[in-house]
């Protein structure tokens, strides 16, 4: 045993000794050439050297590099295909021994890559990718064991990228991008323990047009197998700006534990998760289970949010009129994507304290939502919505090749006026509004959703005011009528009309709107209604039967009033032109029959006045008998 510990040591001191004279007797830059040379052999390419080669041996064996260049594939941009200002790596020496490999921190700096791909889909590293050649079927694979072993025998001191840059042409699609300023720096590796991790970069596009600048923090511990990354208080900055980013600038912050697990299936968990941005802030947590056929569960609050500062500008009038038109979405595109519903499984709670959308400002906000084989089902309330508060249900049943919406909402005590002139830009009704529907559709285009909606509504408004139907003119229009005044008909009214109530139900069939029981109470007249709405082609038939108030009428002597007269009124048109006039004719005939019917009486009266004259002495008691 003795002996063989002194041919051991004696090796060692031998192994010592060379690594400590080897790097005084060679100089690596002697082989500059010779390196050259066999890289173009191999490549095609010229390796260009134009900085000192340095090499250790004792205690670390290593080798360093400083400005170095590779040239780019023939056919490509005349820049180097990589460019390295410096680089250096070592390996310790007497762990290699017990086959043990310790690495110092791998150093990488002013790395410039040029990645390209020509208009025939061609890569400028295809000529340096050489196909694989298949292992001996003799040859025993390593097993997953054996590779942990082997990683467990390899310790790196960490890594340290600075100032690399990496830029991706595409001219296959015309697309450009730059990662700039990539700073990475790693602490040691060691499987299983936390490693701190610093990354920082820049990234520009050219279309979209943008630039997004990106900092990470956090601990990572990387598992023995290599298949779960467990990111422990980590945090993400992101700046971003450009044309297609809204708002044209953007800075998001996001803290979180991110658990990755790529065995069985793969997962992704973000718990607990912030995400801070503009004036918002999202927190709650969110995970992803088998990626293959993804299962997402989420549960996110936000304090407060306007999504309409999100929305994509308005295109430029001046701009757009020196440019090719582009023509709007057909109304025949499929507005729900079938197949993507089906492949969706999905559970989670969204909720919003301040949310402001579409001009439509709500608290309390929620949104609840289940997706899973081809059925979206969500329930979405708002407790405070203009003074009042909306529920409403909504299921999309995709499983069939024609989808199918279901849907039951419901609005208690809403001020409707101020929520549609937010929503509109102005509003056509006020009041206190009660509405609930039920409706049923089928399709996936908006004229066959239209087409196929059916369903019931009620809806009753309390203390408000109908703009664009003036009943009271209308009233003094009818009149005027009467009086003789038939130019009168021809004035439209451009009022509005106080209400105290208004209420009544509708039937939806085949997209048309059916109401029978309109009955609006204001202090000068009563209004009934009675007509239809027909979605598909916008038309609208409706019919108002105008009628003095009781006390209204009771303050009027005039024997030509129409305090007891029935006066109709026709709506008509379009919903963007709508045509609200009296019905003449019907009025006049109204007033007519009445008369008709006095003079009737009248006559009748008349005539039995003259035949019970006649029947009158002898003759008449003779007659009488007889019968």
């Amino acid at each position: 045993m003795g002996k063989l510990l002194k041919i051991t040591s004696g090796l060692v001191l031998l192994i010592v000794g060379a690594a400590i004279v080897a790097p005084r007797v060679i100089d690596p830059n002697d082989y500059r050439e010779q390196i050259q040379t066999v890289v173009k052999e191999k490549t095609g390419r010229d390796l260009a050297i134009n900085g000192d080669l340095s090499l250790s041996i004792f205690p670390w064996i290593g080798i360093g590099l400083n400005d170095v260049s590779l040239s780019n594939a023939v056919g490509f941009k005349a820049a180097p295909f990589a460019k390295i200002q410096a680089a250096d790596v070592k390996v310790k020496l007497l762990p290699l021994l017990s086959q043990h490999v310790e690495v110092s921190t791998v150093v990488l700096k002013g790395m410039n890559l040029n990645l390209e791909k020509n208009q025939a889909g061609k890569t400028n590293w295809d000529d340096m990718v050489q196909p694989s050649t298949e292992l001996d079927a003799t040859q025993d694979k390593p097993t997953e064991q054996s590779s942990a072993l082997a990683m467990g025998a390899i310790a790196i001191g960490g890594l340290q990228i600075v100032d690399a840059n990496i830029t991706w042409d595409d001219a296959s699609q015309g697309k450009h991008y730059a990662l700039a300023g990539l700073d990475l720096t790693t602490d040691a590796l060691s499987l299983g323990s936390p490693m701190g991790v610093e990354l920082a970069l820049t990234v520009d596009s050219r279309k979209p047009k943008a630039t997004v600048g990106l900092k990470l923090n956090g601990d990572l511990i990387i598992n023995s197998t290599f298949n779960q990354f467990d990111f422990q208080d980590m945090t993400l900055m992101i700046n971003a700006a450009g044309d297609s980013v809204p708002g044209t600038a953007i800075k998001i912050d996001m803290a979180s534990h991110l658990i990755a697990d790529l065995a069985a299936g793969g997962s992704l968990t973000l718990d607990p998760l912030t995400i801070k941005f503009d004036d918002s802030t999202l927190s709650g947590n969110a995970a992803v289970n088998h990626f293959a056929k993804p299962s997402i569960q989420f549960d996110l609050a936000v304090d407060t949010i306007n999504l309409d500062r999100y929305r994509p500008k308005p295109a430029d009038t001046e701009s757009s009129t020196q440019t090719t038109p582009v023509a709007p979405p057909s109304a025949a595109l499929a507005l729900i994507p079938v197949q993507t519903l089906r492949d969706l499984n999905i559970e989670g709670i969204f909720k919003v304290q301040s949310l402001m959308a579409m001009g439509l400002s709500g608290k309390e906000v929620s949104v609840k939502l289940v997706a899973k084989n081809g059925v979206l089902k969500s329930e979405q309330g708002i407790k405070e919505f203009y003074n009042g508060r909306y529920v409403g249900k909504t299921i999309v049943d995709a499983r069939q090749n024609t989808p199918k919406i279901i849907i039951k909402e419901q609005v208690t005590n809403i001020n409707i006026e101020p929520l549609l002139i937010d929503l509109l830009g102005e509003s056509p009704i006020a009041g206190v509004a009660n509405i609930t529907a039920a409706l049923t559709t089928r399709g996936n285009t908006v004229p066959a959703f239209k087409s196929a909606l059916n369903g019931t509504a009620e809806f009753s408004f309390n203390d408000g005011a109908v703009t664009g139907v003036d009943v009271g003119a209308l009233m003094k229009q009818a009149q005027a009528i009467l009086d003789g005044d038939f130019v009168a008909a021809f004035i439209k009214g451009v009022g509005k009309t106080p209400f105290s109530k208004a209420s009544g139900t509708a039937q939806i069939n085949g997209g048309v709107i059916n109401n029978q029981d309109l009955i609006v109470t204001t202090p000068l007249v009563n209004v009934v209604g009675v007509g239809t709405t027909n979605l598909v082609n916008e038309q609208i038939d409706y019919q108002l039967t105008l009628q003095r108030s009781k006390s209204s009428a009771a303050e009027e002597v005039d024997s030509k009033d129409i305090k007891n007269i029935l006066i109709p009124v026709n709506i008509n048109g379009t919903f963007a032109e709508p045509n609200v006039s009296l019905d003449v004719k019907a009025m006049v005939m109204n007033t007519q029959k009445a008369k008709i019917d006095e003079q009737k009486e009248a006559l009748k009266k008349k005539i039995t006045e003259k035949i019970n004259e006649k029947l009158k002495g002898p003759a008449g008691e003779l007659l009488k008998s007889l019968f």
